[in-house]
């Protein structure tokens, strides 16, 4: 529950008169301010505002839009002139889009009218824009037109030597003695300068796009945003409307222009003055938002507050009829906005709103207002504060007595027996009784708890301190605890200085607060820990307790050893070695380290054999040997089930070694003593990475370990090997791959990629069944082998293999891709056999498909008579064929081809490289060849790549060819190529 606060008798006293007062000016100010007068004056000042800007609004479009209404309702001969001339030279509208020749004569004809008409406005320029080329080798994206500027708007002169031509023809600026602009340009472009092309596009797209009629120019009238032909030149806004002939056709765009310093400059000597500072600003708005783009200003005082701002954000106000805004410097403003009449309700452009604002200071606009509001309340709050002196004075008059009473009794706070003198008012001497009751039954309970607490032998210690008081309340109890002597009552008071030191002199110095502090101090009794803890929730007091928690940090210490040791061995669990290993390598600097990852590796054995009991005794025996590490500051941990790992420390690389090698000898001095007399010897394999050489992070040291330790595990044993940064390149997927691995053999599942072999005619004679996993650490199927054969799972590969190659070639068959009698070529393990229930499976699943089966027996793995026997068996049961597979490249591979008499040979893609220019490949084809054909075997050509090293092949008698200049191999079974048939074959028809 929330603390309610306390007040004083003189608050209590004067808050039902303040209220009153409060009400009586309430009622004052309620009736002026909110009678309607207050409201009505600041109409009239906001009113004043809105109706200068209506005005002056009024002004603005008789000077400017109304004046290029005019002018350009006028303009209709252009279309007209238009008309005629097409008409002259028998030409059609639609040869403006190509004509130059025609858009130049229309040009010219326009261009000395409108050279008239600008002379006789205030515009500073006009230009006509049409959908044509410009000249005949101009770029294709440029239009044709003109566009003149007068520099002298409003004033006649009767050359012209005032205007400047911005985009047209050289000829015509010469016809009529315009000088060209710096910035001149031949014609339009569509694309524009950073968006200048939009003061004649979007009209002449809305006219298009809405399909427009003559009759209807004006309501296609488009008021550009400012925008500059060119990068350096001026800021000017454009009045356009498009060219729309008799037939509809839109030819262009002509328009009329002006400065927006002339814009400014119309707008300075249109506005209407005030008795207050405004200024005007003609702007650019989206309909229905609250942010406007200012486009000219008049001058100053909105340049001094909003310094060319992009844009203005204001907020309606619906209820007083006039916007408000706030200034980039926080001067706050009202705003009237008038709407120019610049185009009709539905129009294209109707949405883009023109929209003259009238600005004022709402400091200046409402000066007159505010003075009056504060006339008012000065004659409210006067009265007020007279009232309030006099009813604190009397308040203080009758708290005194109280206030008197509160002091003393601060005085004697904490002491025993207080007495209080009287003030001889009834109610107050009442209370000091009651006080002094309320003390000595205080002092009673105290030492009523203080005798439990002893009686209950629970040791806690009390203090308390209150801000810029000198002493310290401090309880008996903290005294004995603390051994600071003894005090003869329940509690005493020492000066805060006598405190301190006391405190200081036990715990050294305090500086925490609002938590538990544990402290350590010695007593004759032995250690003993002390609990603190301050609590400050009572601001200016600190509230001290003392608790003996001996016990429990004893307990605790005896958890953590638990935590951080390993129950079995009683040295380092993983995560405790984790930290001191990541601490010890932070404090390396000129020295060398090494991570050493150790396997036993007979405790399966031991386990199996003779029981886990004697397999804890060999872990139990080897930690006790690596504790020899301990002795030269060495860190070591049982990591996992058979897995130790050792950190030590060295001046030199060498050092470290000679250590690993004596720790070799050493262990062959202890045997496990085994039952029945049998002494078992310590033998392990391990792996080292060193810091800084192979890597700085523990993590990284960790996992190279692990590596080396990996690699001599699945080669020789019993050795410590150090970490290779090449091997690991090469071979590290046989750690990271394990789970891709074993995640695929479970499931039985892999896709299969089939891969065509030809005859010599270019005929499909059957597919090459190609496996595909899709690993992320294993790349290639021979780093898969590898891994297979590394963890002793080749019987299972060959089961995948065979289930699952069979599952992908039945689904093409399914889908109607697998022809009836092309063969099924799989790869199997030479050193391996399916079993005879894994035989009988497979013909109860894919039976249909065995006779198609051509068995290939890889020369990359060394192999077992029986194993081929067995395959060689399957095939003439099944009904299929055998074969070599990389003939040339593997173990015996002649022994291989007289023991095991296959029906197809796989000449290796590394003897078909290049064949045609290489004799020695020659000589070995042309014996294989001859062999074969006196055995009745077909000799397949494995990698061809190249249109030479088939036609050579087909030269020489071979039958079969696969490669990727045949074909390359598809997740889905498709047919030849249609030019490699036919190559085939032209090859064919020459070697008959």
């Amino acid at each position: 529950m929330k603390k309610k606060r306390s007040e004083s008798i003189r608050t209590r006293l004067l808050g039902p008169l303040f209220i009153l007062l409060v009400l009586q000016a309430a009622v004052i100010a309620g009736t002026v301010f909110f009678g309607g007068v207050s409201v009505k004056l600041k109409n009239n000042e906001l009113n004043v505002l809105t109706k200068n800007t209506e005005n002056t609004k009024l002004r603005l479009e008789k000077e400017t839009i109304h004046h290029w209404i005019v002018m350009l309702n006028n303009s209709r001969f252009m279309s007209g002139e238009i008309q005629q001339i097409l008409e002259n030279d028998g030409r059609e509208p639609k040869d403006i889009y190509k004509d130059y020749v025609l858009n130049r004569e229309i040009v010219d004809t326009i261009m000395e009218k409108s050279i008239e008409m600008l002379h006789l406005s205030y515009a500073t320029g006009a230009f006509m824009y049409l959908n044509g080329p410009a000249a005949a080798n101009g770029p294709e994206d440029m239009k044709a037109g003109f566009y003149i500027r007068n520099s002298n708007p409003g004033g006649y002169l009767n050359d012209n030597s005032s205007l400047l031509m911005e985009r047209g023809l050289p000829s015509l600026a010469e016809k009529y003695h315009i000088p060209l602009d710096s910035f001149w340009q031949l014609g339009f472009f569509d694309s524009g300068e950073k968006g200048a092309a939009k003061f004649y596009k979007l009209p002449y797209l809305a006219a298009i796009q809405r399909k427009a009629i003559p009759e209807d120019t004006m309501e296609y009238a488009y008021l550009s945003p400012p925008f500059r032909l060119s990068p350096n030149d001026i800021p000017v806004i454009t009045y356009s409307v498009p060219i729309i002939l008799e037939d509809g056709t839109v030819a262009g765009v002509y328009g009329l222009e002006m400065s927006v310093n002339q814009l400014e400059q119309i707008l300075g000597e249109v506005q209407i003055s005030s008795s207050f500072d405004e200024c005007w600003v003609l702007g650019i708005r989206k309909k229905g938002t609250g942010s406007m783009i200012p486009v000219a200003d008049s001058g100053i005082l909105f340049d001094q507050y909003f310094n060319k701002s992009g844009s203005l954000d204001y907020i309606d106000n619906e209820k007083e009829n006039i916007s408000s805004l706030t200034s980039p410097d926080g001067t706050k403003w009202y705003a009237a906005m008038e709407n120019l009449e610049v185009y009709g309700t539905g129009g294209p452009f109707s949405e883009e709103e023109w929209v003259l604002v009238g600005m004022a200071r709402q400091k200046d606009l409402l000066a007159f207002y505010n003075a009056v509001r504060r006339m008012l309340l000065s004659s409210m709050l006067v009265p007020l504060v007279f009232s309030l002196l006099g009813a604190y004075m009397i308040g203080r008059i009758v708290t005194e007595p109280i206030r008197r009473l509160g002091a003393e009794l601060g005085k004697k706070s904490g002491s025993i027996g207080i007495s209080l003198e009287r003030v001889y008012v009834r109610e107050i001497d009442e209370l000091t009784e009651t006080i002094e009751l309320l003390n000595r039954n205080a002092e009673r309970t105290s030492l009523k708890m203080s005798g439990i607490l002893e009686h209950a032998n629970v040791l806690v210690g009390v203090f308390e301190y209150e801000a810029g008081k000198d002493r310290v309340f401090c309880s008996k109890s903290l005294f004995e605890m603390l051994g600071w002597g003894t005090i003869g009552g329940p509690f005493c008071y020492l000066q805060t200085d006598e405190f301190k030191a006391f405190l200081e002199q036990t715990f050294g110095r305090i500086e925490e607060k609002g938590e538990r502090i544990l402290r350590c101090i010695q007593t004759p009794e032995g250690k003993r820990w002390i609990e603190i803890t301050l609590d400050e929730s009572q601001k200016g007091t600190v509230m001290g307790v003392c608790t003996d928690v001996t016990a429990n940090v004893e307990e605790k210490e005896k958890l953590e050893r638990e935590r951080n040791y390993d129950l079995l061995t009683e040295i380092y669990n993983r995560r405790a070695f984790r930290e001191q290993t990541q601490a010890a390598i932070k404090r390396i600097t000129n020295e060398c380290a090494a991570v050493i990852m150790w396997d036993l590796d007979n405790l399966k054995y031991i386990n199996d054999t003779y029981g886990h009991d004697e397999g804890d005794r060999y872990i139990v025996l080897f930690a006790n040997c690596l504790k020899k590490f301990m002795e030269s500051g060495g860190i070591i941990s049982r990591y996992s089930g058979d897995e130790f790992v050792v950190f030590l420390k060295g001046k030199e690389k060498e050092e470290i070694r000679k250590a690993v090698r004596d720790f070799m000898k050493y262990i062959r001095e202890f045997t496990l003593n085994m039952k029945g007399g049998y002494e078992f010897p310590i033998r392990v394999s391990g792996g080292l990475s060193w810091y800084p050489d192979d890597a700085r992070d523990f993590d990284t040291l960790f996992n190279y370990a692990d590596f080396a330790m990996y690699m001599v595990k699945h080669s020789v044993k019993g050795v410590v090997k150090e970490f290779d940064i090449t091997e690991h390149t090469h071979n590290s997927y046989m750690l990271t791959g394990s789970e891709e691995l074993n995640r695929m053999l479970d499931r039985k599942e892999v896709r299969f990629a089939f891969q065509p072999i030809a005859t010599r005619e270019g005929a499909v004679y059957g597919y090459e069944l190609l496996m595909r996993p899709e690993f992320m650490n294993i790349k290639g199927i021979s780093e898969v082998l590898n891994l297979t054969r590394a963890q002793a799972k080749l019987p299972q590969m060959e089961i995948l293999t065979w289930f699952a190659g069979l599952r992908a070639a039945k689904a093409e068959e399914e889908a109607g891709q697998l022809g009836r009698d092309e063969k099924l070529f799989i790869n199997s393990i030479a050193s391996v056999c399916l079993t005879k229930e894994g035989q009988k499976e497979l013909e109860e699943q894919y039976g249909q498909l065995l006779s198609r089966i051509v068995i290939e027996m890889t020369e990359g793995e060394p192999a077992s008579q029986n194993f081929m026997q067995c395959k060689i068996d399957m095939a003439r049961q099944w009904g299929g064929l055998t074969a070599i597979d990389d003939f040339g490249t593997g173990y015996n591979s002649e022994s291989i081809l007289l023991h095991m008499k296959p029906d197809i040979v796989k000449m290796d893609m590394s003897l078909i490289r290049r064949i045609h220019e290489d004799p020695n490949r020659q000589i070995i084809l042309k014996n294989l060849l001859n062999f074969a054909e006196k055995n009745h075997i077909r000799v397949l050509a494995e990698g061809v790549e190249t249109a030479e090293e088939l036609e050579f092949l087909m030269d020489c008698g071979v039958y079969l060819f696969q490669g990727y200049y045949i074909a390359r191999p598809q997740m889905e079974i498709r047919p030849l190529d249609p030019y490699i048939v036919k190559k085939m074959q032209e090859f064919s028809g020459k070697t008959r």
